[in-house]
């Protein structure tokens, strides 16, 4: 009987050691808190770019004194006529994002070598030849993006633009005879775009921009002298660009 007692004691000790035992043998792992959430992408910054693409445009001339053509003020000496050429420069600028907007400020220069010709036309010398040429073109501008996706920006902007034109006439009789004047001209632009940020602070563009640089005076030199001339030149610009956000 006394055995028998002491053997239940032994199991019962047994049964409940058991589970310690185990419990002892299989370590508890360690907890490991869940990874941070990557990183939401910011606009805000300062870059520095470069840009290149094409460039098309109109421009035309309208007397208003020459002394060949009497009462000629405000006839079209030529039709309108098309430019086109190569643009390509640099940019800097900064941006301020505030939830899905962004707010910023851009310049840019590009040197351009866009031109276009045309014949005069009646009643003027229909064998004079006018041409327009593009040297370069400035811009300021504000812009206002809108984050459609986390790391892609579409965005509105306008602002003034700045060019070097220069208009040429000449005749190509014996003897030569030419005109030649240059201009600084000021307008305004506006345009569109979308930039996709590519990583390490780069990121890449396209862009639209429409500049218009209203009526500009141009007086006649040489065999021209006394020819007092108007012109108009607009301005279509497809671009893209690749920045690098520095700060």
């Amino acid at each position: 009987m006394k055995k028998l007692f002491l053997g239940s004691v032994a199991l019962v000790a047994l049964g409940l050691g058991a589970p310690a035992a185990l419990a002892a043998e299989r370590a508890v792992p360690a907890y490991t808190p869940p990874p941070p959430p990557a990183p939401v992408y910011t606009w805000s910054g300062c870059h520095v770019g470069g840009t290149a693409g094409g460039t098309w445009g109109s421009s035309n001339r309208t007397a208003v004194v020459n002394p060949a053509v009497p009462n000629s003020a405000g006839l079209p000496i030529t039709s309108d006529f098309d430019l086109s050429g190569f643009i390509g420069g640099f940019d800097v600028g900064c941006d301020w994002q505030w939830g899905v907007w962004v707010f910023g400020v851009e310049g840019d220069w590009s040197a351009t070598n866009k031109s276009g010709q045309a014949f005069g036309q009646f009643p003027f010398n229909t064998d004079n030849f006018h041409e327009t040429q593009e040297r370069w073109l400035a811009t300021a501008r504000a812009r206002l993006g809108w984050t459609w996706w986390d790391k892609t920006m579409v965005y509105v902007t306008g602002g003034g633009a700045w060019a070097k034109v220069d208009n040429s006439t000449w005749r190509d009789t014996v003897p030569f005879i030419s005109s030649f004047s240059t201009h600084q001209l000021s307008g305004w632009t506006v345009g569109a775009g979308a930039e996709y940020a590519l990583g390490y602070g780069w990121s890449a563009r396209g862009e639209y921009l429409y500049v218009d640089f209203g009526t500009t005076t141009s007086n006649g030199s040489g065999p021209f002298a006394g020819d007092i001339s108007t012109f108009q030149l607009r301005d279509h610009i497809f671009r893209a660009g690749l920045n690098y956000k520095f700060w």
